[in-house]
């Protein structure tokens, strides 16, 4: 069975199941410093959503040829800067509001554990851009110190604690 990446094609065992086809098929995508943006299994595009236990054990001959583009990893992060910037933008006003919540103990925890979860995304797409450029910007350390800080504050339900800790350590190192 044929495997192509990009303009690379090279065969593969009928037997092999699906996902280890996929891993190898992503493991050389790594090495050349790229990252797979499209999937195409058996003529017809596949997505992550698409990648559940049950597929990926059966027999990838079953599907038909698989075939993947791919991108460098510095274009992707490049191209997604501005992207992260508005994402960071809209972070900065939630915790605003959240602020302004707990500062008229209206603090609502699910409010920010929603929060947590969203700049937890955003400080892993730092952490790339980071790996990407080779730099360690002082603002992502900084921010995923006080971040914790914050998780802490949490686990305490202290809800003076969070409101300062949004309004006077996160808030100023998120994008305006």
């Amino acid at each position: 069975m044929l495997v192509q990446l990009d303009e690379d094609t090279w065969e593969v065992s009928d037997t092999d199941r699906l996902e280890e086809v996929l891993a190898n098929l992503s493991d050389r995508a790594h090495a050349q410093g790229r990252l797979v943006t499209e999937l195409t299994v058996g003529n017809r595009p596949m997505t992550d959503r698409e990648l559940v236990p049950p597929t990926l054990a059966k027999v990838a001959s079953s599907f038909g040829s698989i075939a993947a583009k791919s991108e460098h990893i510095n274009s992707i992060v490049q191209q997604s800067g501005e992207t992260a910037k508005k994402f960071g933008q809209q972070l900065r006003l939630q915790a605003q509001d959240a602020v302004e919540n707990f500062r008229q103990s209206r603090g609502v925890m699910r409010q920010l554990d929603q929060w947590f979860g969203q700049i937890a995304d955003y400080l892993e797409w730092a952490q790339i851009q980071q790996s990407v450029s080779g730099s360690q910007p002082k603002e992502s350390q900084d921010l995923s110190y006080w971040v914790n800080e914050l998780v802490n504050a949490r686990k305490s339900f202290d809800q003076v604690r969070i409101a300062d800790l949004l309004e006077y350590e996160l808030i100023p190192r998120l994008p305006q």
